[in-house]
């Protein structure tokens, strides 16, 4: 079977999920007690966690090479063994899950589906063309198994299950959404002029990406849940049903009503289609449409990131606490200072916190303490 056809049934899921909860609930060779780990995790997908989680992962040795080694993508045995050398030198607290991704950079999608990929080392991300130019010529916006990225991607993404299976976990690159997929591919400025002068072009395009993004999906599920080694994703959430992370950073550039009529039916989608969901909220601008992200029933969960220039979570309460009222876990990403505050503020059985600013392992471990003592 191509990848282009490949669908994620209800029966593909449920084999995945029994595949999941049967890694889970043995331990890893850099997380011994990955069982109890796991469990936490599965509580806050419920929004039954006893105390919030935390998740801190703190580099023990400056002195290796850290990084994503994009130089190192053609050679993929000295690729693995610098990313798992970086694995071996992380003091992991709480909450936080040992894990190699195999990345190429943001919005990973796009580059399957022929935008041509330029990675830089130094700035340790990557940015690709665009190559949609009009929407009387449309790309195919079909995933091609022979893509030079994807068949990249997949290949390395077995060859790091076969190394890590009993050890660590594997995380897939940012496959991201439908919209942010199409904005890399034709501009979000262009895009957003599109919204009103070729809108339904543009809501059929994203019905035919999502059908890329998940041939992708189930191609890398199937690449290393083969191998015994189990999956997650960059915000580190461990789960025992597939689940899948649909950023949409285009939501920051439109209002309400367009991102419930063009984004959001996309991001339902993938939602289902994955069986579970952790929606990327990155700073104010997006915080605007939490509400319609709590009434939908397909979202599982929201992660939110303060965003550059407005670090504190704090500031968001409000929206936090929205999200919350609708029972959908929430994972903030936040300043060290706020982890007491943010914790005796909102709901502890749907909360995890990725503190940022903790440089040592010592420092890692009495901030999950403190967290701990004040729910024992």
């Amino acid at each position: 079977m191509s990848a282009r056809n490949i669908a994620a049934t209800p029966a593909w899921r449920a084999t995945w999920s029994k595949v999941l909860a049967d890694i889970s609930s043995r331990p890893l060779a850099h997380c011994s007690d990955f069982p109890d780990v796991a469990a936490r995790w599965e509580s806050w997908w419920r929004f039954e966690a006893k105390r919030p989680l935390i998740e801190i992962a703190v580099e023990k040795n400056p002195s290796i090479r850290w990084g994503k080694a994009f130089d190192l993508l053609n050679s993929p045995a000295e690729w693995l063994g610098v990313r798992r050398l970086q694995v071996e030198n992380t003091h992991y607290a709480g909450e936080a899950l040992p894990f190699i991704r195999t990345d190429i950079g943001p919005v990973a999608t796009a580059a399957f589906l022929g935008a041509p990929l330029h990675l830089a080392e130094e700035e340790q991300t990557s940015w690709q063309e665009t190559i949609i130019q009009d929407w009387a010529h449309l790309p195919e916006l079909a995933l091609d198994p022979a893509n030079p990225w994807f068949a990249k991607i997949r290949a390395l993404s077995a060859l790091v299950a076969q190394d890590a299976k009993g050890k660590y976990l594997v995380c897939l690159p940012d496959l991201a959404g439908a919209m942010d997929v199409l904005a890399n591919m034709r501009g979000p400025d262009r895009l957003c002029m599109d919204l009103f002068d070729h809108r339904e072009d543009v809501k059929q395009a994203a019905d035919r990406v999502v059908a890329s993004w998940e041939a992708a999906f189930v191609a890398l599920h199937g690449a290393i849940l083969g191998a015994g080694a189990g999956i997650l994703q960059w915000v580190g959430c461990w789960s025992n049903v597939p689940y899948t992370v649909p950023t949409c950073d285009f939501n920051a550039l439109i209002g309400p009503e367009d991102f419930a009529e063009v984004c959001l039916p996309s991001l339902r989608q993938q939602a289902r289609r994955a069986g579970r969901c952790v929606i990327h909220l990155d700073g104010p601008s997006a915080a605007r449409h939490a509400e319609a992200l709590a009434q939908e029933p397909a979202i599982t969960a929201v992660q939110y990131t303060p965003g550059a220039g407005t670090p504190s979570a704090l500031a968001k309460l409000d929206m936090l606490r929205l999200l919350q009222s609708a029972r959908k876990p929430i994972l903030v990403i936040c300043p060290a200072e706020e982890v007491e505050k943010l914790c005796d503020r909102l709901d502890p059985r749907g909360l995890a916190l990725w503190p940022t600013g903790i440089a040592t392992p010592q420092l890692a471990d009495r901030t999950v303490k403190t967290v701990e003592s004040k729910f024992s």
